[in-house]
């Protein structure tokens, strides 16, 4: 089965539900002490991404490079390979979290990245999770690489790459695909000319 190569410019399928819910208590534990405390207070106990994707909402996104040259290019962008890093992921979610004290009773907003696993002093930052394509052709390499489709992951479940999108669009008529009988098809380029592919209709098995 073939999918449509993934692009830069292209859309990630976002993940998670949800816009507000309770961490405090909730996901993240009981009611916090330190009443009253700050929206970003340290004792604010960060989950994975895995575990808030039920009170979380990642949304769509562009996917767009952190750094990428390439000499292939699809439909005028350039593809996304295995291992490639894309722009983070970042989380409009935001949560209640309550504290309580002595003649002390206070709940507040916390933006939903402050209550995620991150790679950043244990949390998440603002402008989101890292995120990398993992390929799963067999069939089809750019420069070496494997060549990235629609249904690729963006993470592995890792604190540093958690991301659970996938790739959702990709070019409109270059596809890559895997089947059991394919011959391997290595797209090899070693010269600084830019090959581009805007045709009718391209199937790489």
């Amino acid at each position: 089965m073939s999918s449509p190569a993934a692009i830069y410019g292209g859309m990630c399928s976002g993940h998670g539900v949800g816009m507000c819910s309770s961490h405090h208590p909730g996901l993240g534990g009981g009611v916090l002490g330190g009443c009253p405390h700050a929206p970003t207070a340290p004792q604010i106990v960060p989950k994975p991404v895995a575990a808030m994707n039920g009170t979380t909402f990642w949304p769509p996104l562009v996917l767009g490079p952190v750094m990428a040259f390439s000499n292939v290019v699809i439909n005028g962008s350039i593809p996304i390979r295995d291992q490639d890093i894309i722009t983070p992921h970042p989380t409009p979610s935001v949560h209640s979290t309550s504290s309580v004290g002595y003649k002390c009773a206070f709940t507040t907003t916390t933006p939903a990245w402050h209550c995620t696993i991150g790679v950043a002093a244990g949390r998440e930052t603002a402008t989101g999770h890292s995120r990398k394509l993992y390929a799963t052709t067999k069939s089809v390499w750019i420069n070496g690489m494997r060549a990235g489709k629609v249904g690729d992951l963006l993470g592995d479940a890792t604190p540093a790459f958690p991301c659970t999108s996938v790739v959702a669009k990709g070019s409109i008529n270059v596809f890559v695909g895997v089947f059991p009988d394919a011959v391997e098809f290595f797209f090899e380029i070693h010269n600084p000319c830019i090959v581009s592919f805007n045709l009718e209709h391209v199937i790489f098995l």
